[in-house]
């Protein structure tokens, strides 16, 4: 019969086996891979997040917008409309002021949509439908929403209920 395996050593720690050694070091190299797909991904989602206009970004070319802010030349464009006519980025744009014809460069978080009267154009600046055009066929002031007929776009002619935010005067002038 033959005498079995050896137990532990004396007291001393032996060096991992050969087998023992590869396995962790492959353990290692996988959770590092996971890492760096993690980083990757990370990394991706941030570059189309870049690319695609976020949702919260609406200004547009062409649209009528109101001005809010108070401080401004001491108020003196408060609640005034304007036409943007130049995008300086998403967030920015320059805008012809009706009343006194004045260019501004105002901040998105300044200004707000204009909803025009019923039957006006207007862009669609938010949601799946942004970037079309529509006619307003109705406006429910007390769900703060227009019923909307879209002029272009994969769903043109369709009409469908949108939240003010989602739409914006088109400047007619």
């Amino acid at each position: 019969g033959g005498g079995g395996g050896g137990g532990g050593g004396g007291g001393k720690a032996k060096p991992p086996s050969g087998i023992a050694s590869l396995m962790a070091e492959e353990q290692r190299r996988k959770e590092a891979a996971a890492r760096r797909e993690a980083e990757d991904k990370v990394a991706a989602a941030a570059a189309a997040a870049a690319a695609a206009p976020p949702s919260d970004a609406w200004l547009t070319r062409g649209i009528v917008v109101k001005c809010l802010h108070k401080r401004l030349a001491g108020g003196r464009y408060y609640k005034q409309k304007g036409t943007v006519e130049k995008l300086l980025d998403r967030y920015s744009a320059h805008v012809r002021m009706h009343a006194s014809d004045d260019l501004l460069q105002l901040d998105q978080q300044d200004l707000e949509t204009v909803i025009p009267k019923e039957g006006a154009r207007v862009a669609v600046v938010g949601g799946e439908h942004r970037g079309t055009t529509a006619t307003v066929r109705s406006i429910d002031m007390d769900a703060f929403s227009v019923v909307v007929r879209l002029e272009d776009g994969p769903r043109a002619g369709a009409e469908l209920p949108l939240e003010y935010e989602a739409v914006c005067k088109l400047d007619s002038r």
